[in-house]
């Protein structure tokens, strides 16, 4: 274990511990309480918290906020939970910490999916058909759940050509036209017979 994890007393996985509200000092001690662990996980997250349109420059000013009127107002901070946080300062930093999965199941089913979908009667699949398919399994609702109703409107909508949504009314008329002519050519028997 000590192998696995060695960078835990530094670097990214010491400074999670942020979101851990159990290990947080007395309020006596909190002054510089996690500002170069903020720091270390801006560096780390900083791309991805830009893509999703966070300011980076007031992450350490929230954090201090955060601390200071939170000490103020709970004395007891292992009573909080970061839901009840989370509802007063939006914290983006934190929301990407909280999501980080604490185990490997979830990759784990990936790697199972993708088994399932690239299997050997599929082994020519190119990479990016099969990111899309693993993207389509993994975020689809369940069948029970799943409405096509705006998956064809918007396949109608898209489409270059006519897809035909008339197909089955087509069918009935070319039916019902065929329909009337046999009746019409038997009619037609019926008084060339009358003549006879």
């Amino acid at each position: 274990m000590a192998t696995r994890f060695c960078d835990f007393s530094s670097g990214v996985l010491h400074a999670s511990k942020l979101v851990d509200i159990t290990t947080w000092p007395d309020a006596d001690t909190c002054e510089d309480f996690g500002d170069a662990d903020v720091e270390c996980l801006i560096k780390h997250f900083g791309p991805l918290l830009a893509s999703s349109g966070a300011n980076l420059d007031l992450i350490p000013d929230q954090w201090t906020f955060l601390k200071s009127s939170f000490y103020q107002q709970h004395p007891n901070m292992n009573q909080l939970t970061w839901p009840e946080i989370n509802r007063r300062f939006q914290l983006q930093l934190v929301d990407v910490l909280l999501s980080i999965p604490a185990s490997t199941a979830d990759c784990e089913r990936g790697f199972n999916l993708m088994k399932q979908v690239k299997s050997d009667w599929r082994s020519g699949l190119r990479s990016d058909t099969l990111s899309d398919l693993l993207t389509v399994q993994l975020s689809s609702p369940d069948i029970e759940d799943f409405d096509p109703d705006s998956a064809i409107q918007l396949w109608h909508q898209a489409s270059v050509r006519e897809r035909r949504p008339d197909f089955m009314e087509r069918g009935a008329k070319k039916r019902k036209t065929q329909l009337e002519d046999d009746e019409t050519s038997e009619e037609e028997d019926d008084d060339d017979s009358e003549e006879d």
